[in-house]
């Protein structure tokens, strides 16, 4: 449970935040990049890999504070930086995370066919996910 005090106190000291999610390959090639960055309020996605096809929406103060809090609540910064699958298939899909908060960074990457992941990865991503449907850009 995350004391909503504590959580709004760490997320006022975030100056900048942002991140990068991408997803690529599969069975259909499928290509997603979701990215935010906090100095512009921007959200940004496409699905094109050339990146030729890029849409951009402001996001709400509210918004970004729950992308915050999400990846506060589910430790992103203490996944590990790979949870590869059990073996190579082409027909898994590749995800990728970015995050950056004030001077921290952090990536990790992972599969659909991935083993042991922490469930608050997920978590983080359907947040993500949200927040872009909201705006109508996935």
């Amino acid at each position: 449970m995350v004391d909503n005090a504590t959580t709004g106190k760490e997320n006022s000291s975030i100056t900048d935040f942002s991140f990068k999610y991408t997803e690529s390959g599969g069975i259909t090639s499928r290509y997603l990049l979701i990215s935010f960055d906090s100095k512009t309020k921007m959200l940004t996605s496409s699905t094109d890999v050339s990146g030729a096809n890029l849409s951009h929406k402001p996001i709400s103060d509210s918004e970004e504070n729950d992308l915050k809090e999400i990846f506060a609540k589910n430790e992103f910064f203490r996944t590990k930086t790979d949870y590869p699958p059990e073996e190579e298939d082409p027909k898994y899909i590749s995800c990728n995370l970015t995050v950056t908060i004030n001077d921290k960074a952090h990536t990790t990457g992972w599969t659909d066919g991935s083993k042991e992941m922490p469930d608050g990865l997920m978590q983080i991503v359907n947040e993500i996910k949200k927040v872009s449907s909201n705006e109508g850009l996935v």
